[in-house]
Order: structure tokens, then sequence, then C-alpha cells
């Protein structure tokens, strides 16, 4: 019993994970299935078994003989069982033939001490032309516990019986008996050729070694071994248990056909890094990254260029203030937290398109129809709003040319201090010549050089020095800058791609991911289940 209790518990499990992935009737099915068997165990341990038979295979009299009783007796006027009749060979349980919705109960000596947790029922004709009896076997071949089929020498290979009974429960071959009855009008050449053929029979309907017992009610033979057959299986208490078992096994392996087979799980960081890439180039981080580079030498030459013409780079935009990124434009225009990005561009909404599909693509390969469409829906939920995420991302990122690196600012000064020098050497030359051109005396001057040789005015070696140290400090470092945009630019790169990788994660590849988890975990519950 507590294996059928894990197993039911099981295709709850399976039913819960499937639920709007595969189609309605076969989560009813399942559903009916774990309903019907909660109301099964709880109406007790008794072992309902059904005589089920054709017009004619004597099922009625083989159930008085096995019962000893004449309950199934019908009269001349009424040569077929009309409805289910139950024999109890203990205290009638309402409750479990209320579930099986039994209305004609009696109760009997049970013929063997075994047969007291015993309910045998007799069930109308399968075959009848009555369509609320076909109906009724219908039912209760769903519900009782074991089944004993009766057949006879005439009908026993009737395709109705194989192709709409038999066959169809070739997974509850451990709740069914075969009885040939009315074995008293073959000879014995005869019997065995009808029993070796019925065997064929039941192999190719999949019941190969179920039970196959003779019997005739009118001499009684094989009374006694059916009967302690039925016996058997009632001291036995595990006919509903089995019964139950094989519901939920059916139940499972048809939902088992809508989640498919195990799947191969692909690398999830490389869809993650693919979808990264993709959404990364949709959202414009190459644009940053440019811009990032170009703002990085920008205000570099702004810092460090020759203050003699670096005033004109003044003249272009900080590439970064154009894109409506960085601390200095939100200091700028407090409370903007879009940027300037093409992110409304047509390019960059097929690529968000091609992103989506390729996720799904990847996500969802070897799933069945209906879980791909899962997964296509859980993607589809992310794609509104986020383009406006991804731009969120970008500008909320902490991008690395907020802060002036210390070598400027000693470049800049060491500009200026060149720029004075080079100024106070003009200043000293143009007093000299306001002076010569006066007639007045030159005021002294320092020279420098050697004594016996070249020796150049300290004005003149300001103004030339200054020049051409600034110049080469200027191109020196506009090398050392670039080296160090192409770093910046780098690092925007990363944390870009991390921020984006965020937004990916959260909206896009969890719901996603949680659909192909529980394809997963449903493919799981049922392999446990097999």
């Amino acid at each position: 019993m507590t294996e059928v209790m894990e197993q039911l518990e099981g295709l709850r499990e399976v039913v819960a994970l499937v639920e709007g992935r595969v189609p309605d009737d076969a989560v009813e099915r399942a559903r009916g299935v774990l309903e019907r068997s909660s109301r099964r165990l709880a109406a007790g341990p008794q072992t309902v078994v059904a005589l089920a038979g054709a017009t004619g295979s004597g099922k009625s009299s083989l159930f008085n003989a096995v019962t000893e009783t004449r309950l199934a007796e019908q009269g001349l006027r009424r040569p077929t069982t009309s409805t289910t009749l139950a024999a109890s060979f203990a205290a009638t349980n309402n409750e479990l033939l209320d579930l099986l919705q039994v209305k004609r109960r009696h109760e009997a000596a049970p013929p063997l001490p075994g047969m007291k947790d015993l309910v045998l029922l007799d069930l109308p004709d399968h075959d009848s032309t009555t369509a609320a009896h076909r109906e009724e076997v219908d039912r209760l071949v769903d519900v009782v516990d074991q089944f004993v089929w009766v057949l006879d020498p005439q009908k026993y290979a009737d395709a109705a019986l194989h192709h709409r009974y038999l066959r169809p429960l070739a997974e509850h071959r451990d709740v069914i008996t075969v009885v040939l009855n009315q074995a008293d009008r073959l000879t014995p050449a005869e019997l065995d050729q009808c029993l070796a053929h019925i065997r064929r029979l039941l192999t190719d309907d999949g019941l190969a070694g179920v039970p196959l017992i003779t019997t005739s009610a009118v001499t009684g033979l094989g009374i006694d071994e059916l009967r302690g057959h039925v016996m058997k299986v009632a001291e036995g208490k595990r006919a509903a248990s089995a019964r139950l078992a094989a519901d939920a096994t059916v139940a499972a392996e048809t939902l088992g056909e809508h989640v498919g087979a195990a799947r191969g799980r692909g690398s999830g960081q490389r869809v993650a890094d693919e979808l990264t890439g993709r959404l990364c180039a949709a959202a414009g981080v190459p644009v940053v990254v440019d811009a990032v580079r170009d703002t990085v030498r920008h205000r570099g030459v702004l810092a460090t260029g020759w203050p003699v013409f670096k005033w004109l780079a003044r003249f272009r935009p900080d590439p970064l203030k154009r894109l409506g990124l960085g601390r200095r434009a939100e200091l700028e225009a407090p409370g903007v937290r879009r940027s300037s990005l093409p992110a409304r561009s047509a390019s960059a909404h097929s690529q968000l398109t091609s992103a989506m599909r390729a996720v799904t693509a990847d996500l969802s390969d070897g799933m069945p129809p209906p879980w791909r469409e899962a997964v296509a829906r859980a993607v589809r939920s992310a794609t509104p709003g986020l383009a406006d995420r991804l731009d969120r991302a970008i500008v909320e990122t902490e991008l690395p040319t907020e802060r002036t690196p210390a070598w400027w600012t000693g470049v800049r000064v060491i500009q200026w201090i060149l720029m004075a020098a080079v100024v106070f050497g003009l200043i000293g030359l143009t007093i000299n010549a306001l002076l010569a051109y006066l007639g007045l005396g030159a005021l002294p001057i320092v020279p420098i050089g050697p004594e016996d040789g070249l020796q150049i005015p300290l004005p003149t070696v300001l103004v030339i020095g200054g020049l051409a140290v600034g110049l080469l400090l200027s191109v020196a470092s506009r090398l050392f800058t670039r080296v160090a945009a192409n770093r910046a630019a780098r690092q925007a790169r990363k944390r870009l791609e991390d921020a984006v990788a965020a937004v990916a994660i959260e909206h896009v590849l969890a719901p996603a991911e949680a659909e192909v988890s529980r394809h997963d975990a449903a493919r799981a519950a049922l392999d446990r289940l097999r």
C-alpha cells in the first residue's frame, strides 16, 4: 500500500507540473485516476472481483457456482444480467459499493474462510444490445480491482472483446484472469486446441502469462480452482493496490507521451552568453563602448593637451554627454533616466526579436510542441518593456570616465608652467625689442650656454624650450591617453555586458528556464514512476 501511495503522489506531482502544457483530456484522465484512487483507498481493503463476459458465456451460472448461491438466477423471461449484482462475504461495505455505484447488494456466507474480504460482482453482458448494459460494463472496467473475463467456446475469439476490452488493458495484466467456461461442451482434444488458441490471442493482446482457468458450471470443473484463485487474490489484499498502481502507470504513460524523452541539456552559460551578446548589440553597447573610448581621449586632450591648441577641442561635444550618459549628464539634467541611444531603431528592434527567437530555440530544443510554445510564451512575456530595461541598465551603469587620472592633473600643471615660461620669455624679448627700437639700453639678459660656445638668451630659451617641451609632452600624453582610453573601453564593455546579462537573466532567461526546469522535473517524476 505504501508503494501505491508513493506512486499516486508521484502522479499528482506530474499532473501539477504538466498542467497547461499537455492536452486537457490527458490531465483530466490523470486527475480522475487520483480522485478515484483516493476514494477507493478510503473505502477499505476489501477486494472487488468482477465477472465479465458476453451473452451466453455462462458467467451468471459461474457466479452462482463460485458463491454457492442462486443470487444470479434470472428466470426464463430475463435470460441476461441487466444490472450489476454484488455478493459480499462479510458485512456490506456500503461506502465501497456506493463508489462503484452498485445498487443490487447481497450478503452471503463465504464458501472458504479466506473469501470474507471479497466482493464478487456479476456484470451485465459486454455485448448486450442494450446500450445501458454496455455502458455499465465500460464504467466498472475502469474501477474494479480484479477482472475475471469469462469466455465460451463459441465466442472466445470475438474481435470486439479483444480490441475493446482485453487489448486496452494490457497495462493491467496483473489484475486480469481469463476463464474458459462451458468446457463440458468440448472433447479433451478440442479443449486443448481451444486453450492454445486463446493463449495465442492473449499474447497478441499483450496479456501473455495471465491466469487461464478452465471451468464448467454444469460439471463443477475448475470451480474450486477459480474459487481458490479469487480467495488468494482477496487474502493478499493487493488487488486494489495493483489496480490503482496500473491506473497510475497508464495515466503517467499517457502524460509522458506529451512530455517527451529526457533531453540532453546544453550549456546554460553558453545560452546566457549568446543572449547577452545579442541584447548588447540591440541595446547599443558597442556604441557606448566607442563613446567611452572617444570620451577618454577627448577629456584627455582637454586635460593634457598643449594649451595653445587644446581650446579647439572644446568645440567638439563630449561623446558620452551627447548620448545622455555619464555622471556629468545626470548632474546637468537631474531625473533624466533615458539615454539618447538609437534603441528604437528598426535595426535594434530586429536584433531584439532575433535574440528572443534564438533563446527560445536554444532552450526548447528537443521539447514537444506544447512545451516549446510554453517557453516561447515565457520569452514573449519579457519582450514588452525589454528595450526600456536595457536602456535603463546602460544609463545606471557607472562608466570608467567619472574619475580624472592623477597624471592628467600633473601634466596640466606642467603644461601651464611651460606656457608661463613661454609667456615670460616672449615678454622679455618684446621688451628688449621695444627698448632697442627706442634707442634705449636693453634689459640685462642671462645667457645660457658655455662661455666659449653658443650662448642663448634666457627669454629665447624659455620660449623655444617651453614650446618644444609642451609639444612633446602633448604628443606623449596623447599616446598614454589612447592606452587609457582603450583600457576604459574594455572596462566599460565588461560593466555594460554584466548589466545587460543581469537584465537577460532576470527578465528573459529566468522565466524561460523555469519552463525548461518544469519540463525536466516532469520528465524526472515520470521516470521515477516508471
